[in-house]
């Protein structure tokens, strides 16, 4: 008996060797991510927690609870020092401390530290997690500030970028014209690669600087405005995959095509725009939703059903329609969850989605809905009032983008064609002078071959077709990156660029043909 028995010794090394294979695991996801999701998660982590602590239950069900929240990426800490405590008999600040000397992400590290200290010294976890959170709102909301403040810096030198290439590449084009250079493909590829790789490079800086948030939830249940992007997308996407792949096998003019882009597009891009558009008016109505929702449940010590009856409909915005169809549903006596989880899924909102279930869950435990709602309310303010702050650097840059867009693109095709009309100017001057002097001669001879870039013309079109193209898919990316939101919203910009693009194809080359008519 003694023999099968585990020695205390044994027993510590099996717990560190259990704890070391979650950390092991864990870190097998990228740091970087951990990095970009850690500000946004842990200001609601910490709410969650600082919500439930209101219902004054014990130790263990707080990192219990906070451990079962996989939707933020630190909630597996919590869940480790939770496995530690209660199966490999650590106490709660030891573990803390433990897990804080393994955790690399500097703010993680710091916060455990900081739990395990306050458990040693015996204050209530309900004061401190209050605090805590109340600490993390100032670091987000400045870290969220340098963030945009960054964006706002990028973005200028973004618009300086593209046009410092504007130039190089039309240059180019006229340095071909004037020079009779000898390698014309290797010169236009050499272009298109560095063109490339600039405009990547400023795609990743700003994708960097932009602050990391989720503004859509991912939830089965859709907004109206998200389940017509879907059902809008079955409808377009695939026979517009197949209808364009047919029009470049049958040699349709790419201009053709880029206007087919914004065709099958700008329909679902515009939806989602419109989607957008609500999710930001549902976000701006909530904090005072729930947070008057617990007030009068706090007050008068009754249900949120109940509540719902005595709250000012006309106050709540936005959130009306989805209110009321909540109140019916828990009045019909339908089970809570379900009710709050269609709510939650019509207005399409992340933020309502995490803040909502922080909101019930903690109620549910027993906690004050006043305390509840003012903590909830308090941090979804914070989210929506640095989004406003966003959206004054996003809104002047759109314009920008799509107006330097505009001029880019038909700065490159006017200068593609007038090269075009004055290499066939040369041409009909060279047949003429051969026609009348018997060929030409001298100084004469050489001054028409370097203007003359005729065979080279065919290649100049694709050139600058392939740097248009470039410079679509970079605006795009990028006007959406520092505007934020869903994925969706892809489809608007790359549509609307696609089709300036296309459109300036199509309507400058008449222009240039009809001003610029040379007689010999």
């Amino acid at each position: 008996m003694k023999c099968m028995q585990m020695a205390p010794g044994l027993k510590i090394n099996a717990a560190k060797s259990g704890v070391e294979e979650y950390i092991n695991l864990a870190r097998k996801q990228k740091s970087t991510k951990i990095a970009e999701r850690v500000n946004d998660d842990m200001l609601f982590l910490l709410t969650y927690m600082a919500a439930i602590s209101t219902a004054d239950i014990e130790r263990d069900k707080i990192f219990d609870y906070a451990g079962r929240q996989k939707e933020y990426e630190a909630s597996k800490y919590f869940r480790q020092v939770h496995i530690l405590a209660s199966k490999w008999g650590y106490e709660y600040a030891k573990a803390c401390k433990y897990i804080s000397q393994k955790l690399k992400d500097a703010y993680l590290s710091k916060l455990f530290g900081t739990i395990a200290n306050i458990l040693s010294s015996g204050e209530p976890e309900k004061n401190f997690l209050k605090q805590e959170k109340i600490t993390r709102e100032e670091i987000y909301s400045n870290e969220y500030e340098r963030s945009i403040e960054s964006l706002k810096k990028w973005t200028e030198g973004y618009t300086a970028l593209m046009v410092s290439v504007t130039l190089v590449v039309t240059t180019v084009l006229v340095s071909v014209m004037i020079y009779n250079t000898a390698n014309i493909e290797a010169l236009a590829s050499l272009v298109i690669l560095l063109t490339l790789f600039i405009c990547g490079l400023a795609v990743y800086i700003i994708y960097r600087s932009a602050p990391a948030e989720k503004k859509v939830h991912t939830l089965s249940r859709k907004s109206k405005e998200q389940e017509q992007i879907r059902s809008l997308s079955r409808i377009l996407l695939l026979p517009g995959a197949v209808s364009l792949t047919a029009l470049i096998l049958l040699g349709i003019r790419p201009e053709f095509i880029l206007i087919g882009v914004t065709f099958f597009t700008l329909p679902i891009g515009a939806l989602a725009m419109v989607d957008d558009r609500k999710i930001n008016e549902r976000d701006s109505s909530f904090p005072a939703f729930v947070k008057t929702l617990g007030a009068l449940a706090g007050a008068t010590g009754i249900t949120l059903r109940s509540a719902m009856e005595k709250l000012d409909r006309e106050n709540i915005g936005c959130l009306k329609p989805g209110v009321e169809e909540l109140h019916t549903g828990l009045s019909m006596g339908f089970k809570s969850s379900l009710c709050w989880e269609k709510f939650i899924g019509e207005t399409g909102s992340e933020l309502i989605n995490r803040c909502s279930r922080i909101f019930t869950d903690a109620v549910e435990l027993g906690g004050d809905p006043a305390e509840i709602g003012n903590i909830v309310s308090a941090s979804s303010l914070t989210i929506v009032l640095l989004r406003m702050k966003r959206q004054l650097v996003s809104s002047g840059f759109r314009g920008l983008a799509i107006t330097l867009h505009t001029v880019m693109v038909g700065l490159l095709i006017f200068v593609t064609e007038i090269i075009s009309k004055f290499s066939g100017l040369v041409s009909r001057m060279s047949e003429s002078y051969t026609s009348v002097e018997g060929g030409m001669s001298g100084m004469s001879g050489i001054g028409m071959s370097m203007f003359s870039v005729a065979e080279s013309i065919p290649m100049l079109y694709k050139f600058t077709f392939f740097v248009i193209i470039i410079l679509t898919i970079s605006n795009t990316l990028v006007v959406k990156i520092v505007e934020g939101g869903g994925n969706y919203k892809l489809f608007f910009y790359g549509g609307l660029m696609s089709g300036i693009s296309g459109l300036c194809m199509i309507l400058i080359p008449p222009v240039v043909s009809r001003v610029f008519t040379f007689q010999i």
